[in-house]
Order: structure tokens, then sequence, then C-alpha cells
């Protein structure tokens, strides 16, 4: 169950990366977006429906790790749309105020479920029982109306949980953007003593690179995406890499050669090396 679903979300991130780099209009890429993210639910549902759960840890888990983060998709493409089109336009004061009342609506849902929030925060583990099993519901804990109201596919606190995953990303996104507005980025001076470094290897190797140092999070918190990350190294490479998906699927679909060649290279050249050092042949 978990292989599956974690399989299933990558591939929806790759997609709705996709998606967010298209040059349409934001309602063509909301649709877009919630089309995809309904098929990968209706996905899961068909596989849960096919393979019960072992034991009541799986179904835990399912219900408290993996099933939140395909609807907080869904919860946040929608908070994303109605925040980009509701943003006043040209004043900076006006966008500022926006930014923070933004700001004060998200911390008032969290407020709102405190708890359960601070449950989530700190992974506990206590009311797993009531709160992620089907058909359970603790009695005196303050959850949404609607929770739980599928009860093939629902637990009580699921649902909350997306919401708090949407809820956090919604709100470094405003906070990124109301620094941004706040400390335009400086130009970094150019050091005239640098080296001037161009990727000379093969640009389908920098496509796998690029996917692990996003799927592990290593820039930006985790925060930045795989459109972001190629950008970034089409720029300090000087090398004009394309679009990440597609070169990605010519990655996924290798038969011959292992899908992870270049990065098999890059492990067992560090360990030839470590082993050099230590004098061992």
């Amino acid at each position: 169950m978990n292989d599956y679903s974690k399989t299933l979300y990558t591939a929806l991130k790759e997609d709705l990366e996709l998606i967010a780099d298209l040059g349409t209009l934001p309602v063509r890429r909301y649709t877009t977006a919630l089309n995809t993210i309904k098929e990968a639910i209706h996905k899961l549902i068909t596989y849960v429906n096919a393979h019960p759960f072992k034991s009541l840890e799986e179904e835990i888990d399912f219900f408290k790790h993996e099933k939140p983060l395909y609807v907080s998709e869904q919860l946040y493409a929608q908070e994303i749309f109605n925040f980009e089109t509701n943003r006043p336009i040209g004043d900076t004061t006006a966008l500022k105020n926006y930014y923070e009342l933004e700001l004060q609506f998200i911390k008032r849902f969290f407020n709102q479920y405190q708890f359960l929030y601070q449950y989530y925060l700190y992974e506990l583990k206590e009311l797993d029982n009531l709160l992620f099993i089907r058909g359970a519901k603790p009695s005196d804990i303050i959850l949404p109306e609607n929770a739980g109201t599928d009860t093939h596919f629902s637990t009580a606190c699921d649902n909350l949980f997306a919401r708090f995953i949407a809820g956090e990303r919604l709100q470094a996104f405003i906070l990124s953007e109301l620094k941004s507005l706040n400390s335009p980025v400086a130009q970094i001076p150019v050091d005239p003593d640098a080296i001037n470094l161009t990727w000379t290897g093969e640009t389908i190797n920098l496509v796998e690179l690029a996917y692990g140092i996003w799927l592990t999070g290593q820039l930006n918190n985790g925060n930045a995406t795989i459109t972001d990350i190629i950008k970034w190294m089409e720029v300090h490479f000087q090398v004009s890499i394309g679009r990440a998906y597609k070169r990605w699927t010519s990655i996924s679909k290798r038969k011959r050669v292992t899908p992870t060649k270049f990065l098999d290279q890059l492990k067992a050249a560090l360990l030839k090396r470590i082993d050099d050092e230590n004098g061992i042949r």
C-alpha cells in the first residue's frame, strides 16, 4: 500500500509541476490541476478497495500520512487560485495588507483546531485509533462538521490533516511573497575573479541530479519546485535542459541501463575515492 501510494503521489507531483509551467490562463491551469488530482485520488480509492488493509497500523498510516497528501494538493490548488485571483494589482500597501490578512485567516484556522494542530505538528500517536480508523470518532474533540462523512474512504481527521498541510504550504507561499515585497531581491555583485563554469556533460545527467535534489528537499527547505531547480541549473551551468518532465520520462523508461545511471556513477566514483584514501584495494 505504502509503495503504491508514494509512487502514485510522485507521479502526481510531476504532473502538477508540468501544469504549473504551462503558459495558460490561471483558470485553465486550475481546472487541469484539479482534474489531475481527482484522477490520482480515484486511482488511490480503487487500489484501496482492491487491496484491503492488512492491519490497523497500516490503515492508520494510510489515513494519517498518505491520503492527506493527495487531498492537500486539491485544497492547495483551490487556495492558490483564490489567492491569485483576489490579489490586488500594483499598490504595494494594498498588497501588504492583503498578504497579512490572509496570514491571519490561516492562523485563525490553526487556532480553531489548536489541539489537533498540535497533535499534527508533534506527530503524536495516542489517539490514532480514534482519529484514523474508519468508523471511529472521538467524543470530546472539536472536529469540522463534514469530518469523516465518507465512511468507506475517510476517518475523523484525515481531511483535517490535509487542511493543515495545505494551510502550511499557503502560509509559506504568502510569507515568501511578503518577504519579496518588503525586501526586493538585490543583484548579487559579480566577482571578477570568479571562474566561469559550463556544463559539458550530458544534459540528461543534470535532470537526474535535479530530481534527486528536488525529491530529497535540499533547496529552500524543500519548497523549491523541480522547475525552479532546472531553471537555476540552466542559468548557472549555461546549458539548455528543456522540459524537465519530458526528460524525466526518457529516464524512467530506460531499459538497457539503470534509470539512475549518472547518480550511480557519482556514487561509484565517491566510494572509489574513499577506498583509495583509506588504502583499500
